[in-house]
């Protein structure tokens, strides 16, 4: 099982490579805007959704690379198994948790309107911090481990659910492009 959710790992980290590619170039042509744009900028529903999939996707790029840093860490500490246990999944909820704060500060800074992706976001966030709510009651206070492939399997779940979000807003922009393109072209 856990070489299918390492196999599983590299698609996703291979998706977000791709999202990575696409809003560093959408970076290139609107500058500083997309952090730092006055509220005039917003004048459509598809500027708002713009300035919210960059903002969501910066988050979660940040975020993923936070946690997975502090998952390490929390590994490789010398401590009791019990406390172990107890420090990662507390420690996960709380870096989920300042991911939707800082996802909705954001939204808040930049005054535009959380996008579906967004939305997608923020709710898997909070699934994912129930499933880590749940593996650390589970394990470090009843001492019941059985739950683990749930844990595994919601936490994969969330990861997809969460990139295929992620991927939308590139996708469509990509094939506007090539339909205006074609549309050019004729």
């Amino acid at each position: 099982m856990n070489e299918i959710f390492y196999g599983l790992g590299w698609v996703i980290k291979t998706i977000e490579l791709f999202v990575v590619i696409f809003w560093v170039h959408q970076f290139s042509k609107l500058r500083w805007k997309l952090f730092f744009g006055i509220k005039k900028d917003l004048v459509s529903v598809e500027k708002h959704e713009l300035y919210s999939c960059f903002l969501t996707a910066f988050a979660m790029l940040i975020f993923h690379l936070i946690a997975s840093e502090v998952d390490q860490f929390i590994l490789t500490l010398n401590m009791e198994q019990l406390e172990k246990i107890k420090l990662f999944y507390t420690s996960g909820v709380i870096v989920q948790f300042s991911f939707a704060m800082t996802l909705m500060c954001l939204h808040l800074i930049r005054d535009c309107t959380f996008s579906p992706t967004a939305r997608i976001c923020m709710y898997t966030t909070l699934v994912y911090m129930m499933l880590q709510g749940m593996e650390l009651i589970s394990r470090a206070y009843y001492d019941y481990h059985d739950l683990g492939l749930i844990y595994q399997v919601g936490v994969w779940v969330c990861n997809f659910i969460a990139v295929g979000a992620l991927c939308t807003y590139p996708i469509r922009s990509i094939k506007e492009h090539f339909k205006q393109r074609r549309a050019a072209a004729e």
